[in-house]
């Protein structure tokens, strides 16, 4: 099909394309899937992927070109410049020019981004805010009741999320910034973190924590703590990046970041999928699902990776003069343990959790109408202590795993 009769297509489902030539739209697009009225792509855009998707109402490269490939964009979403791919936005997240947002990455309602922003294997839940000139990758973040109250990242921020041991690095380092349990319950204290600041996975800020900025931050911090700053002395140590230490800071801080998708896997196969308005959201809550479900299986993959280092770190360890018997044992754990783990990890999706909970949850949300975000709001505090024990349950069903291999 030639690009004047695809631009025609769109126009016939209510899509406005106001400069036709400087738009690309590839072969293998779904045109249906491109929804009406009020959306609009503006010069420079580009589409591409057979499962692209966007929802009525959604504006791409207003203040740049834009690329798209195999997102899917829920509605009246802005997307005002940059490159998208394989990412999964619910309704009216704003994005601007300059951003760079990669597979993995789910901004459910309201969530928001200044220019620059780059995004990957980073979950932010409803009304999560991000400056300008930011890198997040590898981050779950929560916090906040509405537009007005909400978790934020200031400018110029960085997690940092590679480190340089083992054989090719290691980038088993995600941070939870708030959880999933509380979080999508609407009600959890925001988070603040200061710009020009920077946190080094793994990592877990709890609610109503404040990171100062112009900091770079290690430790972990929280509840409702402001945090100056931490000190770091200087010194110069040996070092090899095949010796690891506190292996079981790491696995755990791992599993305890996989058990909260794993809940919010389940959070869309048991709330928002069964009770999604009509078809596009389902279809919309489903690929945010599929998403997650990469998610989980990219930890795993870098957990799997940290385990496979063990070998040469027991042998680095057991080189000292006075070997630590107690992370030789650990590490020898990992290592032993992780086909076991492993296995235990890939069958989340048959984890139940707290289910006497889940269904105090389900019948307060039978008392409840609109759209999601308002159904949970409308929730009593009933329901609500019961959904987030029944997603707490299913996070520590997925630290347990760890906690049962042989030590």
């Amino acid at each position: 099909m030639k690009l004047e009769e695809k631009v025609e297509a769109l126009r016939r489902q209510g899509v406005e394309v106001p400069a036709p030539a400087t738009v690309e739209i590839g072969d293998e697009v779904r045109l249906e899937q491109i929804q009406g009225p009020g959306t609009v792509l503006h010069g420079g855009t580009k589409l591409y992927g057979e499962r692209l998707l966007i929802m009525a109402g959604t504006r791409v490269g207003y203040e740049e070109p834009a690329t798209l490939e195999d997102c899917a964009v829920g509605p009246s979403c802005r997307l005002n410049g940059g490159y998208y791919s394989s990412a999964v936005f619910l309704d009216k997240v704003v994005l601007g020019k300059g951003a760079q947002v990669r597979g993995g990455t789910l901004m459910e309602e309201e969530a928001n981004g200044a220019h620059t922003v780059g995004l990957k294997q980073t979950v932010l839940l409803p009304f999560v805010t991000l400056g300008s000139l930011i890198n997040f990758c590898d981050v779950l973040m929560a916090g906040g009741t509405s537009r007005r109250d909400h978790s934020e990242v200031g400018s110029s921020f960085i997690h940092f999320n590679f480190t340089p041991f083992g054989r090719n690095g290691d980038k088993a380092t995600p941070t939870l910034v708030g959880d999933v349990p509380r979080g999508v319950m609407l009600r959890a204290p925001r988070i603040f973190l200061g710009g020009q600041g920077g946190l080094i996975g793994p990592m877990h800020i709890d609610y109503g924590t404040v990171l100062a900025a112009g900091c770079v931050y290690r430790r972990d911090h929280g509840p409702d703590e402001l945090v100056v700053g931490e000190k770091l002395p200087a010194r110069t140590l040996p070092f090899t990046p095949l010796r690891y230490g506190r292996i079981r800071d790491k696995v755990r801080k791992n599993l305890a970041y996989v058990g909260n998708l794993v809940a919010l896997w389940h959070w869309y196969e048991r709330i928002r999928v069964p009770h999604a308005p009509d078809e596009g959201y389902r279809t919309l809550y489903r690929r945010a699902q599929g998403g997650l479900a990469d998610g989980i299986g990219e930890r795993i993959k870098r957990l799997g990776q940290v385990a496979g280092y063990m070998e040469d770190s027991i042998r680095e360890l057991e080189r000292d003069a006075s070997p630590n018997a107690a992370e030789i044992e650990a590490q020898r754990a990992v290592l032993e343990g992780w086909p076991a783990l492993e296995r235990s990890l890939a069958g989340y999706a048959g984890l139940a959790g707290d289910e006497a909970s889940l269904r105090r949850l389900t019948e307060g949300l039978r008392e409840t109408s609109g759209s999601h975000l308002e159904r949970v709001r409308a929730l009593d505090e009933a329901s609500v202590t019961a959904g987030t024990a029944w997603l707490q349950s299913l996070v520590d069903a997925v630290v347990a795993l760890g906690s049962a291999r042989p030590r």
